[in-house]
């Protein structure tokens, strides 16, 4: 078997490269000035923050709509119909997966977690396309028929 040598960070560079560990893709952003950028397939910390949120976003949403106190009915059997599905702005978890996965020409994150209000504010058709293309990279299915990734985080 033929052994590659580290680099000159050696093997601890190579652990903790942000993007040689994961899938990734470099996409220039025409709207942007050509600018490239790289996303990256999320991590499982990554995933286990996105489901937290979704979680969160669906729970505010069910309570906004009125829904915690038929959940009260429901378990003491007075209704035992399906709880309606409810509408959250899918915007949210979007920024999020972007925050979390957009990289610039240097291989460091262009946002941190402190970001992700003002990506909401600013999120636009290039920021979905962004935030598809990492669902991509992850695994996740991003056309018409593959289930909405919000709604497979648990708003069922």
């Amino acid at each position: 078997m033929a052994r590659v040598k580290a680099a000159a960070g050696g093997i601890r560079a190579f652990a903790l490269d942000p993007l040689r560990n994961f899938k990734h893709q470099t996409i220039a952003v025409e709207e942007w000035g050509g600018a490239e950028v790289t996303v990256r397939a999320l991590s499982a910390g990554d995933w286990v923050e996105y489901r937290r949120r979704a979680a969160e976003l669906v729970s505010a949403a069910r309570v906004d709509a009125g829904l915690s106190a038929r959940a009260v009915e429901v378990a003491e059997g007075e209704d035992a119909s399906p709880e309606p599905q409810v509408e959250i702005n899918p915007n949210e978890l979007y920024a999020f997966v972007l925050v979390r996965t957009l990289f610039d020409e240097a291989q460091q994150r262009v946002f941190t977690d402190d970001d992700i209000d003002e990506v909401v504010e600013a999120f636009s058709p290039v920021h979905d396309r962004l935030s598809a293309k990492a669902f991509e990279l992850s695994g996740v299915g991003v056309t018409a028929d593959d289930p909405d990734p919000v709604d497979a985080a648990g708003n069922d």
